[in-house]
C-alpha cells in the first residue's frame, strides 16, 4: 500500500512538473515569436507560399492559375523564390485562409508560435510512452530535440511539417488506445503532402491491413474523401489542376533529395541506372515492411510500428527534403525509451546527443559537397536502430 501511495504521489508530481514545464516553455516560445516579428522578414520564408495561397482563396482567386499566382506574388513582394503556382493540394490552402486575412508579418509571427507549440505538444504526447521520466529528463529531451537540425530548419523556413508531426503523434496516441477510426481520420491529413504522405500512408495501410484493423483503414479513407470534397467545394476540377502542375516536381529535383533516390543518383549518376536501382531499393523496403508486419514482428506496439514506418517512408519518398526529417522525432524518442528501459536514461540522452551531432556533421558535409543528399543517413541510421530493437529486444506494452 505504501508503495502504491508513493508511486501515485510520484506520478502526480511528474504531472505537475510537466504542466509547469509546458507553460514556461510556451511563454518562452511566445517571446521568441514576438521578437522574430522585428528581426525576421516573413516575405522571404517558405511560409509566404502558404500565406499567399490562403490570401488568394480568401479573395476568391484560383491558386492553380499561374498568371494570378505570379501577379499576387509580385504585388506583395513575397515568396519570390517559389514555384509559378501553388504546389500543394487545394484543401491545404484552406487551412491558411485565416492567416491570409492578416499581414504577412503578423501571420508569420502567429505561424512561428503555432509551429513551436505543435512540436512541443507532439513531444509531450510521445513522452507519455517514456519510462522512468523525471522533469529534469523531460527538459533535456525537449531541449535536445529542438537542437535537431530538421527541427531548426522547419522553424527557420516556416515549413508546415509541425502540423504533420502533430497529426501523427495524436494518431499514435489514439491508436494506442484502440480508437482506430479517429486515428485513421487524423492520419489522412498526411495526404496534403502527397510526396511524403503517400509512401507513409501506404506503409501504415499495410500495417493496419495485416492487423485487420478495418476501422483504421476506413478512417484514412473517410478523411481522404472529406479532404477531396472540401477542395471540390471551391474548385470542382482541383484534382486535375493539381496533378497537372505537380507532375514535374520529381524530374525537376531528382537527385537532390536525402532519400534512396538521391543516393542512387549520386552513386550511379546516369538516370538509366540510378532510377531502376532506386526503384529496386524501394520495392525491397516495401517487401521487407510487408514481411515484418505479416510475420507479427510489429503487431501490438503502435509507437514501434510508426517508428519503423516513418524513417522508411522518408527514405523511399520520391520527393523529400531534409526538413521533412522532423518526423524522425517519433523514432528517436522510441529508441530512447528502449535504451532507457534496458540501460538507463543517461545512455538514452547520449543517443539523443549522437542524433543531434550526426545531423550537424552531415550539414557540414553538405556545404562541402554542395548538396544535402547524404543527410539521408539521419533517417537510415535511426531506422537501423529501430529495427535492431524490434528484432533483438523483447517486446513490451507501451500504453500510458
Amino acid at each position: 500500500m505504501d508503495i502504491d501511495r508513493g508511486s501515485f504521489a510520484q506520478n502526480q508530481n511528474l504531472k505537475r512538473f510537466t504542466i509547469i514545464n509546458f507553460v514556461v516553455i510556451m511563454g518562452i516560445f511566445l517571446v521568441i515569436s514576438l521578437l522574430s516579428q522585428r528581426r525576421y522578414d516573413g516575405h522571404i520564408s517558405d511560409f509566404a507560399v502558404y500565406w499567399l495561397a490562403g490570401h488568394m482563396l480568401a479573395s476568391g482567386q484560383d491558386v492553380y492559375d499561374s498568371e494570378a499566382w505570379l501577379a499576387e506574388r509580385d504585388s506583395h513582394g513575397i515568396a519570390l523564390h517559389a514555384e509559378p503556382t501553388f504546389q500543394y493540394p487545394l484543401p491545404f490552402a484552406v487551412i491558411f485562409v485565416p492567416l491570409g486575412l492578416l499581414s504577412i508579418q503578423q501571420a508569420n509571427t502567429i505561424w512561428l508560435f503555432s509551429s513551436l507549440l505543435a512540436i512541443l505538444i507532439s513531444i509531450t504526447i510521445l513522452l507519455k510512452f517514456y519510462p522512468a521520466r523525471t522533469a529534469y529528463v523531460d527538459l533535456l529531451i525537449v531541449g535536445g530535440l529542438f537542437l535537431f537540425r530538421p527541427v531548426f530548419m522547419v522553424l527557420e523556413k516556416g515549413q508546415a511539417l509541425p502540423l504533420f508531426l502533430l497529426s501523427i503523434c495524436c494518431a499514435i496516441y489514439l491508436l494506442d488506445r484502440e480508437k482506430w477510426f479517429a486515428g485513421g481520420l487524423l492520419l489522412s491529413f498526411l495526404a496534403l503532402k502527397p510526396s511524403l504522405g503517400a509512401p507513409v500512408l501506404a506503409l501504415i495501410g499495410l500495417w493496419l491491413l495485416a492487423r485487420k484493423q478495418w476501422l483504421g483503414l476506413l478512417g484514412m479513407f473517410t478523411g481522404g474523401v472529406a479532404l477531396a470534397l472540401i477542395g471540390m467545394l471551391l474548385n470542382p476540377q482541383w484534382l486535375v489542376d493539381y496533378v497537372s502542375i505537380g507532375g514535374d516536381s520529381f524530374s525537376k529535383y531528382h537527385g537532390m533529395h536525402p532519400t534512396f533516390w538521391g543516393v542512387a543518383d549520386k552513386i550511379l549518376v546516369a538516370n538509366d541506372r540510378s532510377i531502376p536501382a532506386a526503384v529496386s531499393i524501394v520495392l525491397i523496403v516495401l517487401a521487407s515492411h510487408a514481411w515484418l508486419v505479416w510475420k507479427g514482428k510489429v503487431e501490438e506496439n503502435v509507437l514501434e510500428a510508426f517508428s519503423i514506418i516513418l524513417p522508411a517512408g522518408l527514405l523511399i519518398a520520391p520527393y523529400s527534403w531534409a526538413y521533412d526529417q522532423i518526423l524522425l522525432i517519433v523514432p528517436i524518442l522510441y529508441v530512447m525509451s528502449r535504451i532507457s528501459r534496458s540501460l538507463g536514461s543517461h545512455l538514452s540522452l547520449l543517443f539523443l546527443s549522437g542524433a543531434v551531432l550526426c545531423a550537424i556533421v552531415l550539414v557540414l558535409i553538405s556545404h562541402e559537397v554542395l548538396h544535402d543528399v547524404w543527410s539521408f543517413l539521419n533517417a537510415f541510421l535511426i531506422w537501423m536502430f529501430v529495427l535492431y530493437f524490434t528484432n533483438h529486444q523483447p517486446p513490451y506494452t507501451m500504453k500510458a
